[in-house]
C-alpha cells in the first residue's frame, strides 16, 4: 500500500512538471531560440546552441560575433542578446525582438522577426 502511494505521488509530480513547465516556442531544448532570423529592418541574427551569436546589421559587410543567454521575463522565458559589450542589448521573447527590457515586459514596441 505504501509503495502505491509513493508511486502515485511521483507520477503526479511528473505530470505536473510536464503540464505546468515552461512553454517553449518550436520545442527545442533552448526554447526554440536557436536558429537564424531576420528582423523587420533587415538585420540578421544567428543564435547557436553553444550560446554564441552572430549579428549582421543591414548595410554592414561582416557580422559581429557575440553571445546570448537565457533568462526570465516578467512571466515567461526570454533571451538576452549581447552587443557592444552590453549583455542586455536585445531581448527575444515569444517570437519578437525588443530593444529594452521595459519594452519586453510591457509588450511594446516589438520588432517583428522571421526565422529562416
Amino acid at each position: 500500500m505504501k509503495k502505491n502511494i509513493v508511486l502515485s505521488v511521483l507520477l503526479l509530480t511528473a505530470v505536473l512538471f510536464v503540464g505546468c513547465g515552461p512553454k517553449f516556442p518550436k520545442g527545442s531544448k533552448h526554447g526554440g531560440y536557436v536558429g537564424k532570423f531576420t528582423d523587420e529592418f533587415g538585420n540578421k541574427f544567428e543564435l547557436r546552441e553553444d550560446h554564441t551569436a552572430l549579428i549582421q546589421f543591414d548595410g554592414m559587410e561582416s557580422p559581429v560575433e557575440t553571445r546570448w543567454t537565457e533568462g526570465h521575463g516578467k512571466d515567461s522565458l526570454c533571451v538576452s542578446i549581447e552587443y557592444n559589450m552590453d549583455p542586455s542589448y536585445y531581448f527575444l521573447k515569444d517570437g519578437v525582438l525588443y530593444r529594452h527590457r521595459k519594452d519586453m515586459e510591457q509588450g511594446h514596441p516589438a520588432i517583428s522577426i522571421e526565422y529562416e
